[in-house]
């Protein structure tokens, strides 16, 4: 069943002894906190990781903008909506720098797409996610509202639990193979009389 932002709110603060919740509206101190955390955690959480179901791929769109004079830069290009972080930029191109986070300034000057990530609805969550996010957000409010300290170790210890299993889970999703050409990479195997060097 798809996850909403009301389920995941409702399962965190279950954790922490509250009633199940249905609705947003009106919500008492707990509930209010527990929303709060979730979009100030789950931006920060799709930030620092590749998550592939919040990546999505997007033409950039060319700024009428000049690079300052003297600088290395021939075009800037303006980040998506939604922009967390860039996971890769095509053609590959290694001499770009991102400024006020909300353009590229490039060497480059012909068409360019970027990898990056968004937060998506959470309905576009993975089941092993919406559970780990569920635990991030009763970790993150239970000191300050458990009646036993002690309450914190448990709902912790499955917190890192269930990232390990969400993360293994989206690193199931992606190819077993890297994406760049390593000369070095690829001739690890070679061994013996044979050179690893290509002429």
């Amino acid at each position: 069943m798809a996850q909403s932002k009301v389920t995941i709110l409702s399962n965190a603060i279950s954790q922490l002894g509250h009633k199940p919740i249905s609705t947003l509206t009106d919500p008492d101190d707990l509930v209010l906190a527990a929303e709060q955390a979730y979009d100030l955690l789950v931006p920060s959480i799709l930030s620092t990781g590749n998550w592939r179901f919040s990546v999505q791929i997007q033409q950039l769109t060319k700024s009428i903008e000049t690079p300052p004079s003297g600088s290395p830069w021939t075009a800037i290009y303006l980040l998506p909506a939604g922009y967390l972080k860039n996971v890769r930029i095509y053609p590959q191109n290694y001499q770009y720098d991102i400024y006020e986070n909300s353009k590229i300034y490039s060497t480059w000057s012909g068409e360019i797409w970027m990898e990056y990530q968004f937060v998506p609805d959470p309905s576009r969550f993975t089941a092993s996610f919406s559970h780990y996010i569920t635990y991030e957000i009763a970790a993150y409010l239970c000191l300050s509202s458990a009646q036993k300290t002690e309450y914190y170790t448990v709902i912790e210890n499955k917190r890192i639990q269930t990232l390990a299993m969400a993360a293994a889970s989206d690193a199931q999703n992606r190819p077993n193979f890297h994406q760049a050409i390593f000369p070095v990479l690829n001739n690890r195997e070679i061994g013996g009389i044979v050179s690893n060097i290509n002429g």
